[in-house]
C-alpha cells in the first residue's frame, strides 16, 4: 500500500483519545474518522482533531473510506464490535481484553483464522524498548537459556468504585499484561498458575468482590518457573518491572525515573517517577501504533495476533479460578 492507512477509531475514553493522538503522529496512517456514543467524547474528540464524528459506529463503518479501525471501546462491547469490523474486511487493533468471556474470545480466534484476517492486539509492553531490548538479549544466546522470570505491576491507588464491576477482576485488568509478557519474553507457554490475593488497603473492593492485591505463580511448558506480583497500592507510583534471570546472565527492566535528573541535599537523593500507564509506557503506545500502521500497508502478519489475545484472557482467567478455588490451575491447549 503506497497511500497512507485511513483509520477510524470506535471509543474515545483514555486509551482511545491516547490511539487516535498516536495516529496522527504515526508514520504512512491518516485519523479520518472518530466515534463515541458520548457527546462529551465526541464533542472533544472533534475538536482536538477536526476529523468526522459519529455516536454510531456503524455509521462510520457505512459512511468512509477506511482502510483500518482501532476498537478502545469498554471490554464488554468489543465481541460484537470485531464481528462488525471483521465483516466489514477491515484490518483492527483491538485494546485488551480481546473480549469480555473466554467463549468470545475463541469464537473472534477461530473467525480471523478462518477469513486470515489482521487484528492486533494491545499489549503495548511489547513494544516498550527496555522490553524489547530484554527480548532480544534473550532470543540472541548470549544470556544463557531462561529460567525464572519475576514480574510486578503496582498501580499508584486503587481504581474509581465505578469502574471495578466492569474491570474483570484484578487479574484481568492487571495481570493480563503481566501474563501476556510472561509467555513472551520467556518463549514458553504457561502450563500451570496458582494465585493467591487480599484486599490490604482498599476496604471497598471487598464489597465489589475484587481484591487490591496478588500473586501468581507460573510453570511454563520449558519448565522454567516465574512468579507475577499484582498491586493497587504503589502509593502514588506507577511502578512495573521484569526480571528474567538466566543461566549466564540476568537481565533486569524497570523504570528508576521518569527523566533524567537526580536532586542531591539535604541527606536526601531523589528522582522522579510516573504516576500512571500513559507517561511509563509513551513510547511503547506510539510504537505499537506504529506497528500497527507498518504490518498493515506492508502486509505483514500482526505482532501480536488473536491467539496472544486469547491466551492472555485464558491465563487471567485461570489466575482468577486458582484465587477463588485456593488451587492450581492446569492450562490446556
Amino acid at each position: 500500500m503506497n497511500k497512507n492507512l485511513q483509520i477510524g477509531v470506535i471509543g474515545l475514553g483514555r486509551l482511545g483519545y491516547q490511539h487516535a493522538a498516536n495516529i496522527r503522529r504515526a508514520i504512512g496512517a491518516d485519523l479520518v474518522a472518530i466515534s463515541d456514543p458520548s457527546n462529551k467524547a465526541l464533542e472533544r474528540g472533534e475538536k482536538d482533531f477536526n476529523v468526522v464524528a459519529f455516536s454510531d459506529y456503524k455509521q462510520m463503518l457505512s459512511e468512509v473510506d477506511l482502510d483500518a479501525v482501532v476498537v478502545a471501546t469498554p471490554t464488554q462491547t468489543h465481541y460484537d464490535i470485531l464481528i462488525d469490523v471483521i465483516n466489514a474486511g477491515l484490518p483492527i487493533f483491538c485494546e485488551k481484553p480481546i473480549t469480555y468471556t473466554l467463549e468470545e474470545a475463541k469464537k473472534i480466534l477461530d473467525l480471523v483464522t478462518e477469513k486470515n484476517h489482521f487484528i492486533q492486539i494491545g499489549y503495548m509492553r511489547r513494544f516498550d524498548p527496555g522490553h524489547v531490548k530484554a527480548k532480544e538479549l534473550i532470543m540472541s544466546g548470549k544470556l544463557g537459556d531462561p529460567i525464572y522470570l519475576h514480574d510486578c505491576q503496582r498501580d499508584p491507588n486503587g481504581p474509581p468504585p465505578e469502574y471495578v464491576p466492569m474491570s474483570g477482576g484484578l487479574f484481568v485488568d492487571m495481570a493480563i499484561h503481566d501474563l501476556d509478557v510472561a509467555r513472551w519474553i520467556m518463549g514458553s507457554e504457561i502450563t500451570e498458575v496458582y494465585a493467591q490475593g487480599a484486599v490490604l488497603k482498599h476496604e471497598y473492593l471487598k464489597e465489589l468482590n475484587d481484591i487490591d492485591d496478588g500473586q501468581i505463580l507460573l510453570k511454563f511448558a520449558n519448565g522454567s518457573l516465574g512468579m507475577i506480583e499484582i498491586s493497587r497500592n504503589a502509593c502514588n507510583v506507577y511502578d512495573v518491572r521484569t526480571e528474567v534471570v538466566c543461566k549466564e546472565k540476568s537481565v533486569f527492566v524497570g523504570q528508576n525515573q521518569l527523566t533524567p535528573y537526580t536532586l542531591v541535599g539535604d541527606e536526601e537523593i531523589t528522582v522522579d517517577m510516573s504516576n500512571w500507564v500513559l507517561d511509563r509506557f509513551k513510547d511503547a503506545y506510539e510504537q505499537e501504533i506504529q506497528a500497527f500502521v507498518d504490518s498493515v500497508r506492508n502486509s505483514e502478519k500482526s505482532k501480536v495476533n488473536a491467539y496472544d489475545g486469547y491466551m492472555g484472557l485464558k491465563l487471567a482467567l485461570a489466575a482468577t479460578e486458582s484465587y477463588r478455588t485456593g488451587s492450581k490451575v492446569v492450562i490446556d491447549f
